[in-house]
């Protein structure tokens, strides 16, 4: 990863990108030129690691351009994606505010840009204005839930109401005919599976004549079958 300053023609790029971070959202100027006094900007592959589950915090990260996977990863290279993020997103804030390290690992999904402020500023400039504390509390209840939900999706739902869930998700903000931005063994790892049980589901789901896939392409051709499947209880 390259690090450079951020030049006066980035400044009111770097300022948009604070400002879409749930907590820095309602921050005044001021304190966003704060926050960027000390600031970088990087740029990394696809593929290239931020950082690993249990390294020391550095710093804070906002994605710019780009997608950045949080991971997990078990002893036999096994993968459970815990969120991609996308401009205007911030990484690694988590170990900021508790002291400990990384809870996750970081892997730039696409050629991606961020903005990087070192930990010792960040904090010094939190401790200058009280008022983001509120802001900060409000966006890690954000994430516990998503995480809760995390939980709920992988303990309580089996793989084919995952993947009916995440085809409904798609339809819904991108319309009825998307396409699939993963790999199938990317997307498994967003649904806590395989890529093998992933391809076979979607083929299930082709035959059934509930979708269409062409090209890395997918139509929904039966969203409430997709609903039916994707609201039906499991018995544990």
């Amino acid at each position: 990863m390259g690090y450079e300053g951020i030049l006066a023609g980035g400044m009111m790029e770097a300022l948009e990108a604070l400002r879409r971070v749930l907590f820095l959202r309602d921050a005044q100027e001021q304190t966003l030129r704060h926050l960027l006094q000390r600031s970088r900007t990087l740029r990394a592959e696809r593929g290239e690691v931020l950082f690993l589950r249990g390294e020391p915090c550095h710093g804070l990260y906002v994605v710019l351009e780009g997608a950045v996977r949080l991971y997990n990863s078990s002893a036999n290279g096994r993968e459970q994606v815990i969120g991609i993020e996308r401009a205007g997103s911030a990484i690694g804030e988590l170990p900021l505010f508790d002291g400990g390290n990384q809870p996750y690992s970081a892997e730039a999904m696409t050629a991606s840009q961020l903005l990087f402020i070192p930990r010792e500023h960040f904090v010094e400039v939190f401790h200058a204005h009280p008022e983001l504390m509120h802001a900060a509390l409000r966006a890690l209840a954000i994430r516990v839930r998503r995480l809760l939900h995390l939980v709920e999706e992988l303990s309580l739902h089996e793989v084919p109401e995952r993947v009916a869930r995440y085809l409904l998700t798609q339809a819904r903000e991108r319309g009825a005919c998307f396409t699939l931005d993963y790999t199938h063994a990317e997307l498994a790892a967003q649904l806590g599976t395989v890529r093998e049980v992933v391809t076979r589901t979607l083929n299930r789901f082709r035959k059934a004549g509930w979708i269409e896939i062409h090209n890395g392409q997918i139509t929904v051709l039966d969203p409430e079958a997709l609903q039916a499947l994707a609201c039906s209880e499991v018995s544990r």
